[in-house]
C-alpha cells in the first residue's frame, strides 16, 4: 500500500458501522499545505513534467521510488490558492486518492478526520441492503489503478536500481532568501548511462512505456525554473 502521508486517523471503512456515511468530493486540497513533494506512478510522468520536477527519493531499504516536487522549499508549497484550491498545474493521483486509500489486502480505509465524509450531506457509500453504491464502486476503481500503477512503478525503479542508473542530484537554489536552498537525497536517472542498456531492456521498456516515463521523467528537470518563479 502506498504510504498515508495526509490521513489523520485512518479507519477501515465498515458496511455496518459506515452505513449511514456521506461523501462529498471538494476541491479543498489544504491538508497538502506542509509538504514540498509527494510520490508519483510512472504513468503521470507526462503530465507532471510540464509544471514540476520528477525526481526520485531512497527509502530505508535501499529501494528507489518516483517524486513529483511541488516547490522548492523546506516545506510547504505555492500550488495552492487563498481557497486552497489547486493552481493550474497538475495534481497527482496520490493527492486526488485523499480521504481514501486502500490497504495490501484490498480493504478500503479512509481519514475519518476529513471533511469530505459525514452523515448530514453528500453521497452514501453504502446502499439499505448494506451493499456498495456507484460513488464507492467509482472510488474502488481509481484506487485499484492508483494501487496497480504505483506497483508496476516499483518494478521499474527496482528494473532502474539493476541497471545502476541512479546517480545524486544535489541542487542549489536561490529562492527569495539570503541563503541558498540546498535539496539533498535526491536521484536522476544517468542518460549515459541509460544509452548502454542492453537491447534487449530498450525494446521490453519501450513495449512496456518504462522508455517513455524515462524520457518524460529527464524532460522534468527542466521545469525547475518554474518553481522558483512561483515561489520567489
Amino acid at each position: 500500500m502506498a504510504e498515508l502521508l495526509f490521513y489523520s486517523e485512518p479507519t477501515l471503512l465498515n458496511r455496518e458501522v459506515h452505513k449511514t456515511l456521506r461523501f462529498s468530493a471538494s476541491p479543498d486540497y489544504s491538508f497538502t499545505k506542509e509538504v514540498n513533494s509527494v510520490p508519483l506512478a510512472g504513468i503521470e510522468f507526462f503530465e507532471a513534467s510540464r509544471d514540476m520536477p520528477v525526481l526520485f527519493g531512497k527509502d530505508e531499504e535501499g529501494g528507489y521510488f518516483p517524486l513529483v516536487m511541488l516547490s522548492l522549499m523546506d516545506g510547504g508549497h505555492k500550488q495552492l490558492d487563498e481557497s486552497g484550491e489547486w493552481g493550474d498545474s497538475y495534481v497527482p493521483a496520490f493527492i486526488r486518492r485523499y480521504p481514501f486509500a486502500l490497504t495490501d489486502d484490498g480493504t478500503v480505509c479512509f481519514d475519518q478526520k476529513a471533511g469530505q465524509l459525514q452523515s448530514e450531506e453528500g453521497d452514501l457509500l453504502f446502499n439499505d441492503e448494506g451493499e456498495g453504491t456507484k460513488v464507492l464502486d467509482n472510488i474502488v476503481q481509481f484506487l485499484s489503478s492508483f494501487e496497480g500503477q504505483y506497483k508496476e512503478t516499483r518494478r521499474y525503479c527496482d528494473q532502474c536500481k539493476e541497471f545502476d542508473l541512479f546517480v545524486p542530484f544535489n541542487l542549489k537554489v536561490m529562492a527569495g532568501g539570503e541563503k541558498p536552498l540546498k535539496l539533498d537525497g535526491l536521484y536522476v536517472i544517468d542518460e549515459k548511462k541509460l544509452n548502454e542498456i542492453p537491447e534487449s531492456a530498450v525494446s521490453s521498456w519501450f513495449k512496456s512505456g518504462w522508455l517513455a516515463w524515462t524520457y518524460a521523467h529527464l524532460h522534468s528537470v527542466g521545469a525547475l525554473s518554474r518553481l522558483v518563479k512561483k515561489q520567489g
